[in-house]
């Protein structure tokens, strides 16, 4: 059922926000090619599945969460990279908030989710 439901969520993104998802879940899995992808809370959450036995809250991980003209990014290394993010609007709980014609950090990116993924 959580697959049907996440098909289901992929096929109503914009194409401007399925175009983002790809991007972000193709870095996601060039860092951790074992991530598991489920909805959690009805949004993309990324996790490792050495980590399944930690409640979802708690658990390492990286979600997704979008909007008409944005895609909020939560992953728990974000706030040690603000300096590296000044283009990009951080929330004030250092949720990482991108446009959706904005280019991805894919540096930074890369970083911040495999130090996510992996405290």
């Amino acid at each position: 059922m959580e697959t049907l439901n996440l098909e289901l969520y992929i096929q109503q993104l914009s194409p401007a926000q399925h175009r983002m998802f790809n991007e972000i879940k193709a870095v996601i899995e060039s860092v951790e090619p074992s991530v598991k992808l489920i909805l959690f809370v009805k949004q993309p959450y990324f996790y490792c599945p050495q980590y399944e036995s930690i409640k979802p809250h708690f658990r390492p991980s990286v979600m997704l969460s979008f909007f008409d003209d944005h895609v909020n990014i939560f992953a728990t290394s974000i706030r040690q990279y603000e300096q590296d993010l000044k283009d990009y609007k951080l929330t004030k709980k250092y949720n990482l908030q991108i446009d959706l014609d904005q280019k991805l950090p894919v540096e930074v990116l890369s970083t911040i989710f495999k130090e996510s993924l992996h405290p």
